[in-house]
Formats: structure tokens, C-alpha cells, sequence
């Protein structure tokens, strides 16, 4: 199987399997879920709460939450998400990472737990240095993916996306759990609008150098 291809389905089954957990979830929780979207971009098929989107690079759990919605005044709000105990505010977020976190070391065994570690600093190295350390990175990437099996390929890419969405920045799932402590199991405070903006910027930035990054690489194999 081409390592883009490999690529490619392992984003699918990551997005599947995130995004289903949290989904699920928020129903065990009580938490009422306003939609839940595979992918983004443009949808391709939509049925009830559910959105199938263009790309699947990402995707979203909508919930109830009056910190994004006007709701009625005698709403108890009691299947609202900021209204959730704070173990549940905590929780939730990080679900699908912690499942997939699992599902991936179980696959990969003792060698998984070095290599989820250590990507933390490949995922920052490789932002900071995007032509250099990350195309290194991509390079061993790829040769993993053709040296092994697709579990394991998968198991690989799913602890170094794990890692990045367990990184501290709005817009990721460690990010979330973060600001949900910092809240205190408040449904509302003043100054988190603000700290959400600053808390997107590092992780945008992280986003956009391996995003060149990869966009490199693939320039590089195709000429050569």
C-alpha cells in the first residue's frame, strides 16, 4: 500500500474512532449533542445530527452549551456540557484521545509508550525548523510505513496524533481539559474568551509549519 495512501486511511480511522468516542460519550454523560461532524470542508452527506464533510482531516462534536448558545430562561440546562460536573468537563475532551492512546500502544506494545513521548518534542522540533527537523521526520515516516504492516503504520500515527491533540492549546482536546480546570467546574467566566484566543495561536502556528511541512515533502517526492 503508497504511504499516502496509508496516510490518508490512517486519518480516516483516527477521525472514526475520535470523534464516535466523544459522541458516545456525551450521550453517557447525559450531555445533549447538537451535531457531530466527520471530516470538514463542504458536506457530502448529512443524516439527522450527523455531517460527512468533504476532507477528512478533522471533525467535531457540537454539544449543548450556553457558553456558544442563547438558551430559554427556565432551561434547567442540566444536559448542557459547561453545566457538567468538572470530572465530566475534564473527561470528555480527552475520551477519544485515551481510547485511541490504548487501542494504539496495545497494537505497537512496550516500544509505543517511548515513541508517544517522544513525540511531543518531535511535533515542536519539526514546527520550529518545518525544512529541516520535520522533513527528517516525514522521512522516517516513511520509511516505517514501508518496512511494516498497516496496525502497526496505524498504531504509529495514531500515538503522534494523539500527542498533538493532547497538546495544551485551544481548539485541541488537551486544551479543553485544561480550560475546564482552569474554570473549576464554572459554566461561566469572564476571562476565558480572551485566554481562548492567546491559547489558539501556539497551536495554529504548530499546525501551519507542519501543514508546509508536509506540503514540502510531498513536493520533493514528486520531483523526485
Amino acid at each position: 500500500m503508497p504511504p499516502a495512501f496509508q496516510l490518508l486511511l490512517c486519518l480516516l480511522i483516527f477521525m472514526l474512532i475520535h470523534i464516535s468516542v466523544m459522541a458516545a460519550c456525551a450521550r453517557l454523560f447525559g450531555i445533549t449533542l447538537r451535531s457531530i461532524s466527520y471530516g470538514v470542508g463542504p458536506t457530502l452527506l448529512s443524516w439527522g445530527k450527523v455531517r460527512v464533510k468533504l476532507l477528512p482531516l478533522a471533525g467535531n462534536v457540537v454539544l449543548k452549551d450556553t457558553r456558544e448558545e442563547t438558551l430559554y430562561d427556565d432551561d434547567p440546562c442540566h444536559d448542557a456540557y459547561n453545566f457538567q460536573p468538572l470530572w465530566k468537563q475534564f473527561v470528555l475532551p480527552l475520551s477519544g484521545v485515551v481510547v485511541l492512546l490504548a487501542l494504539s500502544l496495545g497494537i505497537m506494545g512496550a516500544s509505543g509508550w517511548e515513541r508517544f513521548v517522544a513525540a511531543f518534542g518531535q511535533i515542536v522540533h519539526g514546527a520550529l525548523a518545518p525544512l529541516s527537523t520535520a522533513q527528517e521526520l516525514l522521512g522516517e515516516g516513511e520509511t516505517f510505513a514501508r518496512t511494516h504492516g498497516f496496525a502497526l503504520v496505524f498504531a504509529l500515527f495514531s500515538l503522534k496524533l494523539c500527542a498533538f491533540n493532547l497538546l495544551p492549546f485551544a481548539g485541541l482536546n488537551g486544551g479543553q481539559a485544561l480550560l475546564a480546570i482552569a474554570r473549576g467546574g464554572r459554566a461561566f467566566v469572564a476571562w476565558e474568551e480572551t485566554l481562548t484566543k492567546w491559547m489558539l495561536l501556539p497551536g495554529l502556528a504548530i499546525l501551519l509549519a507542519w501543514t508546509a511541512a508536509f506540503g514540502w515533502y510531498g513536493w520533493q517526492a514528486l520531483g523526485a
